[in-house]
């Protein structure tokens, strides 16, 4: 939850002097977001613009991750909210772990672990959930 408060603040901190809109603030993930005129960038590369609420970006997957980039063809500019273009996993969470992703069967269900007691996603957390057509449709 901490994460996704950080990520709605201007990199200098709260400010009450500067307009939102020309904030620089940090996504999940790590890309930097330029608001006011400025791209989503992921280090010298524009990935993206930003929004009021957000982000609209080419999702990406780091290569060599379980982690994917546009899916069916899908490579149009998607909202992220908080998150880096290529975000995957769990962030700011360390002994939480995502067992299964809902791509399988049971096609749809998301399951967590933990190795210490009961998983505990508290209030304020973020997760961001990529909806595909389902299949024939």
């Amino acid at each position: 939850m901490m994460a996704v408060e950080e990520a709605q603040l201007p990199e200098s901190g709260p400010d009450r002097g500067t307009s939102e809109n020309a904030w620089t603030t940090d996504q999940i993930g790590g890309e930097v977001v330029y608001r006011g005129g400025g791209p989503v960038a992921n280090g010298l590369r524009s990935v993206g613009e930003p929004t009021f609420h957000g982000v609209l970006v080419q999702v990406s997957g780091e290569p060599g991750t379980k982690c994917r980039g546009d899916v069916e063809g899908n490579d149009q500019p998607q909202a992220l909210w908080v998150f880096s273009s290529d975000a995957c996993g769990v962030y700011d969470f360390p002994d939480l772990a995502i067992v299964h992703a809902g791509r399988s069967n049971p096609v749809g269900e998301i399951s967590l672990t933990t190795d210490h007691g009961d998983v505990n996603v508290r209030a304020g957390s973020g997760m961001l959930l990529r909806v595909n057509k389902a299949p024939g449709a």
